[in-house]
């Protein structure tokens, strides 16, 4: 079997779905600057897409935001989390070294 040495373009719909998954990934490993560049090159790509067959990547796209909500979400509560103990930590070492 020969090697065929010509490039395989990806199409449009294929680009709609790996510019996703990379913004999901993005999103699972906190890089939120990198998934808002993603943003800007998703909604490239979709408008790539011939109008007849964009409902698709539309959908495809929807997936991953729903995805990437989630994860935004996680992150936001996590963050939340640690500042509460921070101000819980320096609250209670205030306190203590009042009563000193």
């Amino acid at each position: 079997m020969v090697a065929s040495h010509a490039v395989m373009q990806k199409t449009p719909a294929e680009t709609v779905l790996e510019v996703a998954a990379n913004m999901e990934a993005f999103a699972e490993q906190g890089e939120w600057e990198r998934v808002e560049e993603m943003a800007e090159k998703l909604r490239a790509a979709i408008l790539q897409v011939p109008e007849a067959k964009r409902r698709s990547s539309l959908h495809a796209a929807q997936r991953a935001i729903g995805h990437i909500q989630v994860a935004a979400v996680a992150a936001r509560h996590d963050v939340t989390g640690k500042l509460s103990e921070i101000r819980r930590g320096r609250d209670a070492a205030k306190a203590y070294s009042s009563t000193y």
